[in-house]
């Protein structure tokens, strides 16, 4: 058989596209037939977990970890994909992609790795700390889950001296050392012999291997170590009941996770800001030192039990959470003083129906607001249409309190919110 040309894969370039020195590579080509009609409706990287995409959830760990440029190998549904993604990140297209398999698609990447790079499988949801502990570690490496592997679809690996030695699905289990995440670093060297050796394993017949083929070939010549993640939140999701678990477990404890931590780092960063005030205004008590102006920035609380959505305003991001109808959600305010409720109506872009929030405090209703909805000039979704943001004020007097809001109307939407407040509780702030 000839080895493949390139003429089999059809590019589309992003302008402007940001360098780092580590990049990434997703491979979004595969259907998903095993995810019976969830795979049928959309590509298997835009099924949603936690009210976003995958293939966004992927992207938004990369752009935190400062990973770019970002090269997105697809197939079926491309089209879609595209609209989703929009320019975070470039495209290649496997246009052979149901009669290929994963090596393929990363061999028809082999051009666009300059540097060291990242290789995703795009139907693996995963938490920070695996991205965390991969860049951390020196030379390519690979996430595995020693607590994992002994199941007949898991990619199992085995391991001699800590270095990777085979991988396989059909790897008995007594030699398996974990389970393959699908996550993995390869240095701009061992990437070009595993390219090499992607290219041989086509041209010999292998085109429906798994890219696990490569790797393991990589694996005999250079050294390929391991990063166990056991213990932390992930899914590969093959299977309805993979997408079930996704939704149900690991997202909400990824979310739980991510919360916590930023939570933490808001706190550590208000109290040096306190020492460095309190140390300046110790040092200089010959002067007389003029009241403090008012606060002048608005932060953003924690709605806990909602889904956290991100919104494009122009083109800066802006997190907003997901309230449906009837659904009571509530967060901690510190008064006296001001807080603004923000609103967007989801989907009704087009209508000037009105929509009515309720506002509770300590469980008992404050007010409520009728409010007209109107087309956005500047907001967007890659879901959904919402509408113009709409703003209230809400006094609240001294103490701690708890503020409840509820979508009353309509009753076929959601609403997205948001509670902002000057010098709230930390613990309730995001950064």
């Amino acid at each position: 058989m000839a080895r493949p040309g390139p003429e089999d894969s059809q590019r589309v370039e992003l302008k402007g596209a940001r360098v780092s020195n580590v990049q990434a590579i997703i491979l979004a080509a595969g259907r998903g037939s095993r995810l019976g009609s969830s795979g049928d409706e959309v590509p298997k990287c835009l099924l949603e977990v936690g009210r976003r995409r995958l293939i966004e959830h992927q992207l938004d760990l990369l752009a935190d970890a400062g990973i770019g440029p970002v090269h997105i190998v697809l197939g079926y549904g491309a089209e879609e994909v595209r609209e989703v993604v929009g320019r975070r990140a470039e495209f290649l297209v496997n246009t052979r992609w149901e009669a290929t398999n994963s090596i393929y698609s990363f061999w028809l990447a082999r051009e666009k790795v300059k540097s060291d790079f990242l290789l995703l499988n795009c139907d693996v949801l995963f938490a920070p700390e695996v991205l965390e502990r991969l860049l951390d570690c020196p030379g390519s490496a690979l996430a595995i889950d020693t607590a994992s592997g002994h199941g007949r679809e898991q990619m199992k690996v085995r391991l001699d001296g800590g270095r990777v030695v085979g991988m396989a699905k059909d790897l008995p289990v007594e030699q398996a050392a974990g389970e393959n995440l699908g996550v993995l670093k390869l240095t701009a060297a061992d990437a070009q012999v595993a390219f090499d050796h992607a290219g041989r394993l086509i041209g010999e017949g292998g085109e429906r291997n798994w890219v696990g083929a490569a790797i393991t070939e990589l694996a005999r010549e250079r050294t390929l170590r391991t990063v166990d993640v056991a213990g932390l939140p992930w899914v590969e999701i093959d299977f309805p009941v993979d997408l079930v678990r996704a939704r149900n477990e690991v997202w909400p404890e990824i979310r739980g996770k991510t919360y916590r931590k930023r939570r933490i780092r808001h706190i550590a960063a208000l109290a040096l800001t306190a020492g460095l005030v309190l140390g300046t205004a110790a040092a200089l008590p010959y002067f007389t030192r003029p009241d403090p102006p008012p606060p002048t920035e608005w932060v953003t609380l924690v709605f806990d039990e909602l889904y956290e959505e991100r919104v494009t305003i122009g083109e800066q991001l802006q997190n907003w959470w997901v309230l449906e109808a009837d659904q009571v959600a509530e967060v901690v305010v510190n008064g006296p003083g001001p807080v603004r409720l923000e609103s967007r109506l989801i989907d009704r872009t087009g209508d000037r129906e009105p929509y009515v929030l309720e506002v509770l405090l300590d469980d008992e209703l404050r007010d409520w607001y009728k409010l007209i909805t109107r087309p956005s000039g500047r907001a967007s979704h890659p879901m959904w249409d919402i509408s113009h943001k709409k703003r209230v004020t809400i006094d609240i007097p001294g103490g701690r309190h708890t503020l409840g809001v509820r979508l009353v109307a309509p009753r076929d939407t959601d609403c997205l919110v948001r509670v902002r407040q000057p010098d709230v509780d930390t613990e309730a702030l995001i950064p």
